[in-house]
């Protein structure tokens, strides 16, 4: 039993440490050889976990050389073009103009059925109102709308926006996030006052919120347990 405990955490930072520098994306935005390399890695991986006759070394070689092939692939398609050409998919136009290709959709085994999906999660009904729908390296869609379906952007419709920046969070759950706080460059007795200011103790704090324009956002646990009981 200590043996498959000690086996699997092992195996587990292994396989962590490989994953961080191989520097792996999310699972949607995988290319073929990194979705391969995945299941070669989590195969060799369960071997000397689920049969201890197995040395831990038939995970470990095999586990770093997938990562150092990993490695060596992403480098050679990044500098050398041939590599890139012959190993890397390219984004592929399956709506052009209004008008759906349908070479492409038969080359990508896609169904009108599912681009007709892919375009309605954009909002779009028509694929007559699509400028270009692009399927994309990592298997996604870009849809882009013509110009007369898009949605008019604030400069476009002649208004002024104020730049709010991303919300900093500075309280979760009664504690100060103080890294957060140093970032935002204020200090603990400012946290306090704007707390006073509204009325709630920290240890009563569900979340504070600040944007980069100062636009405060905070609630009480207290709040969110009355939310609860009126559910």
């Amino acid at each position: 039993m200590i043996t498959i405990f000690v086996r699997t955490v092992l195996i587990y930072l292994l396989l962590l440490v490989t994953m961080r520098l191989m520097g792996k994306r999310q699972l949607g935005e995988l290319e073929i050889s990194d979705l391969i390399t995945t299941f070669m890695l989590s195969e060799i991986a369960a071997l000397p976990i689920t049969n201890q006759d197995i040395p831990l070394s038939f995970a470990i070689i095999p586990i770093l050389t997938l990562m150092c092939l990993e490695v060596f692939l992403s480098a050679a398609l990044l500098h050398i073009p041939i590599c890139k050409r012959l190993l890397s998919t390219k984004p592929v136009l399956l709506v052009y103009k209004g008008k759906i290709q349908r070479t492409e959709l038969r080359k990508t085994r896609i169904s009108m059925e599912e681009l007709l999906s892919e375009l309605r999660q954009q909002s779009i009904v028509d694929p007559g109102q699509v400028e270009y729908a692009i399927l994309e390296q990592n298997g996604k869609i870009s849809v882009i709308a013509k110009a007369a379906f898009r949605q008019p952007t604030i400069s476009e419709a002649g208004l002024t926006a104020v730049e709010s920046g991303i919300s900093h969070l500075l309280i979760s759950d009664g504690k100060i996030n103080k890294v957060n706080l140093s970032r935002y460059g204020k200090d603990e007795a400012w946290l306090e006052e704007q707390l006073s200011q509204n009325h709630i103790r920290l240890e009563d704090t569900f979340y504070f919120l600040i944007d980069d324009a100062g636009t405060v956002r905070v609630e009480s646990k207290q709040t969110q347990t009355n939310q609860k009981g009126a559910e």
